[in-house]
């Protein structure tokens, strides 16, 4: 395949440095270079999905709460389907389960109304209506059966005006939305990169003036007090030391977030300590939870998508959708042969040929029998 000039440059590019570590599955290293591709993005659209895939690789570590802000930064600019999933798939895991089933359904009407191109390659109606169905169950309480009810049409309650439309009508001033400073409902988490440790306390709609927030080398602490509230408040002894002039936070609505300035870069075993603990290494391999476990989800999930699932059978996919099923249906019944002739056929064709054979692909050589569409012509490289 002949490359541009353009192209050749792009394979130097931060983003797809980050590409490459996500692959493989070094997804600290794929964090650092995402930063490099959000800072040095030439527009919106760049920055968008540099956001895009950064969400993609703070879900890989468990960093829900910046992969629900990356993915909602990645919407406000440049709206699709895989930004609003993996917003709803962070907030899922972070258990606000509203504000996941309106992404989710955010992202399920693009795929309905856009070419997969614009909305979301890969993503199908199918997969979104089960993760709605979940946040429903979740929302009504799971009795051992979850709701089958979706309406396609309706209008996720979300604050970007490219998915949400206008509502008709004149307009009201919404009530203004009370504090939760409940401590026992309160909860905080932390991730953190080469440079930073970030907390997040997943508090609510709390006044940025209700919050006092203190930096000492090895301690931090957060007292949000609101009148008429419960006073909260957060004291960490850390586990190694900070800068604490270089040291800040911020105050949105869902959260009050801390970020603190490592005096040595390095990883951090734990968030709490005695300020002298020392830095290693990121490690390149991260241990993927089980299928059926969510964080903020005390459900058995194994349970849920059995029953989803034999409601999915009651409907019959179309057009596309029924092609690839029929495609992955015959894929996870087959054996390890069968397999690998599927993939070698489709990648070393260019996606022109699809065979189960495995005797024959593999004495096959495709990239020499493919042909290139009219004036251009297929070359190889490195």
């Amino acid at each position: 395949r002949a490359y541009t000039a353009v192209h050749m440059a792009s394979l130097a590019s931060p983003m797809h440095e980050a590409n490459a570590a996500f692959v493989d599955e070094d997804y600290e290293r794929a964090l650092r270079c995402y930063d490099a591709a959000v800072q040095g993005a030439a527009d919106a659209q760049e920055k968008a999905e540099a956001y895009a895939f950064r969400a993609a690789a703070h879900l890989k570590l468990g960093n829900y709460t910046a992969a629900a802000d990356d993915a909602r930064q990645a919407s406000e600019l440049c709206p699709s389907a895989k930004a609003y999933r993996r917003r709803g798939v962070a907030c899922f895991s972070l258990g606000s389960w509203t504000e996941a089933k309106e992404a989710f359904s955010a992202a399920l009407r693009m795929v309905q109304t856009q070419e997969p191109s614009v909305s979301g390659a890969g993503l199908t109606e199918r997969e979104l209506r089960r993760w709605v169905r979940k946040c429903d169950a979740e929302m009504s309480g799971f009795s051992g059966k979850a709701s089958a009810s979706l309406d396609a049409t309706a209008t996720p309650v979300l604050s970007n005006p490219a998915v949400a439309p206008s509502a008709s009508g004149p307009s009201q001033t919404a009530p203004q939305p009370q504090p939760v400073l409940d401590p026992a409902k309160i909860r905080h988490e932390w991730y953190q990169t080469q440079t930073h440790v970030v907390v997040s306390i997943l508090a609510r709609n709390v006044p940025k003036e209700a919050v006092t927030i203190d930096f000492d080398e090895a301690a931090a602490r957060a007292v949000l007090a609101v009148e008429g509230k419960p006073r909260y408040e957060l004291s960490l002894r850390l586990y190694s030391k900070i800068t604490p002039a270089e040291s800040k936070f911020s105050v949105s609505t869902p959260k009050v977030e801390l970020t603190l300035k490592k005096q040595t870069s390095g990883k951090w075993d734990a968030l709490e300590g005695d300020g002298t603990g020392g830095v290693a290494q990121f490690n390149t391999l991260t241990e993927t939870p089980a299928r059926s476990v969510y964080s903020g989800s005390q459900r058995n999930w194994e349970a849920i998508d059995s029953e989803l699932k034999k409601q999915e059978e009651t409907e019959k996919p179309e057009g596309e959708e029924a092609l690839n099923k029929l495609f992955r249906d015959i894929y996870s019944r087959a054996d390890e042969n069968t397999r690998r002739a599927m993939n070698k056929s489709f990648q070393t064709s260019g996606g022109t040929v699809l065979s189960t054979n495995w005797q024959e692909v593999a004495q096959k050589d495709y990239e020499k029998e493919r042909t290139a569409p009219d004036g251009q012509e297929w070359k190889q490289w490195g």
